[in-house]
């Protein structure tokens, strides 16, 4: 699999926003396009996409201004079809 999602410790910010650090890692020598979509328990949060260069990482933040306890971070993956990326869930509090 060429796409790997990495989940940092999550944290608040002065205004009490949380983030939640992500990398997205290509091990493959080409481009691919990643989608991220981040749901909680009414639906979702938050939708992500990047293109990632080969033999690369990208770092971002999810920045929510909503309080849960978890949130469940789903993704797919493209070259030429869509893969999906294991599920993570991330527990805030």
């Amino acid at each position: 699999m060429c796409i790997e999602l990495s989940v940092g410790s999550p944290w608040l910010d002065t205004v009490d926003q949380e983030h939640i650090p992500l990398r997205i890692s290509n091990s493959c020598d080409r481009e691919i396009l990643v989608e991220l979509e981040v749901t909680g328990p009414q639906g979702t949060i938050q939708k992500v996409s990047r293109k990632i260069p080969g033999n690369s990482s990208q770092e971002l933040d999810i920045v929510m201004d909503i309080y849960l306890k978890k949130v469940v971070i789903k993704g797919k993956w493209k070259d030429e079809d869509w893969k999906e990326i294991p599920e993570v869930e991330v527990i805030l509090r």
